[in-house]
């Protein structure tokens, strides 16, 4: 493989591997910035009543990553997804990533597909826009999901009020 082409491939892993964990890609790695051609992502609402549809606040530790992960995920009734991923550590915001998009809940599970990120419109048929959790548990007051891979750790998600902010 050439170097360019391994430095490719590097760097599309790098980026799965980061949007996998849920932690905000730094700021100089590449996007894949959407063809000019390309329709914005197109929405389609979920079933009537889905429980996950609403405000939830997720914090949790990651390994190799100093400070917490803070998350705001906002699931509309329309199917259209917001989410503020922060790396926090103390009083400081390290790195920070807003993203937009769909959201379904298939048969026991959350799909994330990205649409933009940053506010950048991006190639939201690349693979690694689209994320998906195994749905453990979910009631009025909390969720409970883990990616959906081998040996994936459970993230426990608390509903919020739409007001609710990142500080």
């Amino acid at each position: 493989m050439s170097k360019s082409g391994l430095f490719r491939w590097s760097t599309v892993a790098a980026c799965l591997v980061l949007a996998g964990c849920g932690i905000p890609r730094p700021s100089d790695s590449p996007l894949v910035i959407a063809p000019e051609n390309l329709p914005e992502l197109v929405c389609q609402a979920p079933s009537a009543g889905q429980p996950l549809t609403g405000v939830w606040y997720v914090v949790r530790k990651q390994p190799g990553v100093a400070g917490e992960v803070q998350t705001l995920l906002t699931l509309s009734p329309d199917g259209k997804m917001r989410q503020q991923i922060r790396v926090k550590q103390g009083r400081n915001v390290r790195s920070e990533l807003r993203e937009t998009g769909c959201w379904d809940a298939p048969q026991g599970k959350l799909v994330l597909r990205i649409g933009r990120s940053n506010g950048e419109k991006i190639d939201y048929r690349e693979s690694m826009y689209t994320l998906t959790y195994l749905i453990e548990r979910v009631d009025n007051r909390r969720v409970v999901f883990r990616e959906d891979k081998p040996d994936s750790r459970p993230i426990t998600g608390q509903r919020v009020q739409d007001s609710f902010r990142l500080m």
